[in-house]
Order: structure tokens, then sequence, then C-alpha cells
């Protein structure tokens, strides 16, 4: 059984993952991870100011890399280098305006282009002691 990486970031929409953001309503800034209204318990204003959004679920490819090393703690990830293996992380463009770092999967650095659009969706990743957490991840529309 898997659990989510951790409440509170998003939620499950059949395959695609709906993330959780917030946005300022004197500004309009969106922010991701939402800012939480609690941690300005001090400030009514501040928190009244905040409001939860949900984030568009397709976006554009805005950059990308390949992680070619373990990367080090706290990576939640297996810690065996024997085991690891290369993967895609980007940054997408989101029609909120907002820049959402993101394992990319589905696909090989060779294949993605920067502009392309992608779509939310989740990927498991499996640590040391045997748990399976899911967490968000993009990949090229099909």
């Amino acid at each position: 059984m898997s659990a989510l990486i951790t409440e509170g970031l998003f939620r499950l929409d059949g395959e695609r993952a709906v993330l959780f953001a917030s946005r300022r309503r004197s500004s309009g800034v969106v922010k991701f991870p939402a800012e939480r209204p609690e941690l300005f318990d001090g400030d009514p204003e501040i928190q009244d100011d905040i409001e939860k959004i949900e984030l568009s679920t397709e976006g554009t490819l805005y950059t990308y890399t390949t992680q070619e090393f373990l990367p080090p703690l706290p990576y939640k990830g297996k810690r065996d280098p024997k085991a690891f293996r290369p993967y895609v992380v980007g940054f997408v463009e989101l029609a909120e305006g907002v820049l959402v770092e993101s394992l990319i999967v589905g696909a090989t650095a060779e294949q993605l282009q920067i502009g392309q659009r992608l779509v939310s969706t989740t990927t498991t990743l499996e640590t040391d002691d045997g748990k399976s957490l899911v967490t968000f991840a993009f990949r090229p529309t099909t």
C-alpha cells in the first residue's frame, strides 16, 4: 500500500495530481507549495489575504536537467548507489504564472523539448525501509 509523500501538497484526480497552492488576494501572487495562513496567526490581515487554490494540471516545460548521481540526504528514495537510476527533473510553467519544480516521467531527456506540453501525474518512490511513497510528477501529453 502506498502513502502520499506528504499531506496537503496535492490530491489525486484519476491519473492526475492536482497541486494545492495559495494566492494572495491583495496582489494575486501564487505560491507553490501553498503558504500556510496558520503561520501568520498573529496577523489576521495576512491570514485573510491568503486563499487556497488548486493549480492547473497541464503546463509547459520551462527547463529541465537530469539527476545523474544519488542526491544527498534527506532524499527519501533508496540509498543504494547500485540501485540508483538517473532521472529527469524540470520546471513546469502553469497557467497561474507559477513555475513548479517536478520529476518528469514517461520520457527520457532526449525525448523532451523546452516548450513541450506536460500533464500532471504521479510516481512512486521506494524507500530503504520498504515504504512506497506517491508523489506528483509531470509527463508529456499524449
